[in-house]
């Protein structure tokens, strides 16, 4: 059970938990300046909530550290914020923000190995952001690895506040507060965690802000689908009662997270890295990402299910394509997805018992 009310604990790790073998392609990447020995890593998420959690994140095969979002002020509510797995492939959650503050993850990740990049996820008021990045920006030269902030603006969870990320006007007005006191250092790349966008306007308006502040170095996509609802047919009752709705994740959400890796990268400026997420449960998942153009990869809902051995599972499964497909590195097909072939035009036949004019 967890120490945190409400905040669930990972599955026993399997015995290939630790780091993944070397051998064979490499899945070493490079984002925002920062070298990830695997492109798969966490996303931030309840099962990177206390120090225990980014430990054992820290020990296994994953290629970076994510904390969970820390939000000034965030109270967790037992009573109301809960997360399921109702089939054992996906999760719904109402769970919010880590119920931990800012200064509880400043204090974790200088004891880590250092071995890796740390992400750490923040979230609040526009001068709340900021403070918090430029404590970042003191922290960042003491991590060997390096560290990058995730400025977390599309958690569909919070009552009365709708994702940020949606509201374009604002978002730029927020960023530009944000970095109001200058730009991060070299030794910090600051990045953003969106929502999932739908349709056109959406992503050329987010691209056209995002493109605006010079100062972010990567772009996540995506956080979980808001407003899901599972019914239990035994209670006649929402799973998540008495909250009813909640962030969706996993593999139901994987074809929603490609189209807007796919459709970011093509909008974003090649300076903003894009870290996909959403239904990495396999190699091949992560390969369909990478493929899609991201430079990285993050798990979830697989980390709950199967506990921190999921990333040399993710990452043996991964090296086993590229080596099929004879590619010796995540840069030989990243953001290469081939573009399907035009349709041949045919001539119309004539409809039948209708006579040319």
């Amino acid at each position: 059970q967890s120490p945190y009310p409400g905040i669930p604990r990972m599955a026993a790790s399997s015995d290939n938990a630790g780091n993944a073998s070397s051998e064979g392609p490499s899945l070493r990447t490079v984002v925002c300046g920062l070298s990830l020995p695997s492109c798969v890593f966490n996303s931030s998420n309840p099962f990177a909530t206390a120090l225990e959690d980014l430990q054992a994140l820290d020990a296994s095969a994953a290629g970076a550290v994510a904390t969970r979002t820390a939000c000034p002020g965030f109270v967790h509510d037992e009573a109301t914020m809960k997360w399921a797995s109702p089939d054992g492939a996906n999760t719904i959650n109402c769970l919010g923000y880590s119920p931990l503050p800012f200064e509880y993850y400043t204090g974790c990740l200088p004891q880590l190995s250092g071995a890796k990049p740390c992400w750490l996820s923040i979230s609040g008021s526009a001068e709340e952001v900021g403070a918090m990045v430029r404590e970042a920006a003191a922290l960042a030269p003491s991590l060997p690895g390096g560290l990058a902030v995730e400025i977390n603006l599309s958690c569909p969870n919070i009552a009365g506040k709708p994702p940020l990320a949606y509201d374009f006007d604002a978002l730029r007005d927020y960023l530009g507060t944000v970095f109001d006191a200058g730009p991060p250092p070299p030794t910090l790349a600051v990045g953003v965690k969106t929502t999932p966008y739908f349709y056109d306007a959406q992503y050329t308006g987010a691209a056209a802000v995002l493109n605006g502040c010079p100062h972010l170095s990567f772009v996540t996509a995506i956080n979980t689908v808001g407003n899901g609802l599972y019914v239990d047919v035994a209670t006649e009752a929402p799973l998540l009662a008495p909250s009813c709705y909640g962030g969706l994740g996993g593999a139901a959400v994987h074809a929603i997270a490609l189209g807007n890796v796919r459709r970011l990268r093509a909008l974003l400026r090649p300076s903003i890295a894009v870290i996909g997420c959403g239904g990495v449960d396999s190699g091949e998942a992560a390969f369909r990402h990478l493929l899609c153009g991201a430079s990285a990869v993050m798990v979830a809902s697989a980390l709950l299910h199967e506990g921190v051995g999921v990333f040399a599972r993710v990452e043996a499964e991964l090296r086993g394509i590229m080596a099929s497909k004879g590619y010796s590195a995540v840069a030989d097909f990243q953001g290469k997805l081939r573009e399907p072939a035009a349709p041949q035009q045919r001539a119309a036949a004539p409809c039948a018992g209708l006579s040319p004019p």
